[in-house]
């Protein structure tokens, strides 16, 4: 089969989607699909984080991070939070997002997340666009409907989100403004 030589990217999809909540004072939340799994023993995992990102400044300050896995019905929420920044509005206000104390971190967790990842910085990289940020994982909560019988995470019990190949590189599934994501927001949540 013939192959096509394209410019150099990374838009490989689909690309898993997380929050990834950050801050311990004053707590933030984003989306992120720039997520690996990098080391099995010790369990380490890596987000990729761009610079003027108002979590980025939070995760550098408190040197730990929450991953937290969407279901498929937290789309809009996952596109709300990944637009709009913390630096301006309080996206858990907004939104409706629930925090619950983390086990062994100050950064709070997503509770209406099923999994959560709790991991504390050990390494940077800066990497131009962005910082990789590796997590050593220090706890894992999950629902027990995503275990499988081996009582290991199954993705695929989970739903998730996953971002597909129509997708504009860092913008959400389809074509909004800032003001009509935010009234869509408001509208599920009084719906």
């Amino acid at each position: 089969m013939a192959k096509r030589l394209i410019q150099p990217n990374t838009t490989f999809y689909p690309a898993a989607v997380a929050l990834i909540t950050t801050g311990a004072d004053r707590p933030n939340v984003m989306t992120c699909n720039r997520i690996a799994s990098c080391s099995a023993e010790p369990a380490r995992l890596s987000i990729s984080i761009r610079p003027a990102r108002y979590s980025h400044d939070l995760i550098r300050s408190t040197g730990e991070f929450v991953l937290n896995l969407p279901t498929p019905g937290q789309a809009l929420l996952a596109d709300y939070v990944g637009v709009v920044s913390g630096r301006e509005e309080d996206k858990f206000a907004n939104s409706g997002l629930r925090l619950a104390s983390a086990s062994q971190l100050k950064t709070p967790l997503l509770a209406d997340c099923p999994v959560n990842v709790e991991c504390a910085v050990e390494r940077e990289l800066d990497l131009d666009s962005h910082t990789l940020f590796i997590g050593r994982v220090l706890a894992v909560r999950v629902e027990e409907s995503v275990l499988d019988a081996n009582g290991d995470v199954d993705l695929s019990r989970a739903g998730g989100i996953a971002y597909g190949c129509g997708t504009v590189r860092e913008r959400p599934t389809y074509d909004f403004t800032v003001d009509s994501l935010r009234r869509e927001v408001r509208s599920a949540r009084a719906g």
